[in-house]
């Protein structure tokens, strides 16, 4: 259950970020960089959310380095 949790919570920012441009929103640097940066800190709080029920270390490994990378990416724009 906990991997299928992850899955749909680790896909929720890209279905948001799908339905904004659906929506008309236009593609713009700043866009992108507010979603990576929006996209890390839900990264971040699967991780502690992994955390905190004693889940798997490698989901939060993982979270953890999708959070980090995501940030980076975001800060370098």
């Amino acid at each position: 259950m906990t991997h299928a949790l992850n899955f749909v919570f680790g896909f929720v920012p890209l279905l948001i970020l799908g339905a904004s441009m659906a929506a008309g929103t236009d593609d713009s640097p700043r866009h992108r960089s507010v979603f990576l940066l929006v996209y890390a800190l839900w990264a971040f709080t699967l991780a502690i959310g992994n955390w905190i029920k004693s889940g798997s270390l490698f989901w939060i490994g993982l979270w953890i380095v999708f959070g980090v990378v995501a940030l980076a990416i975001s800060f370098r724009r």
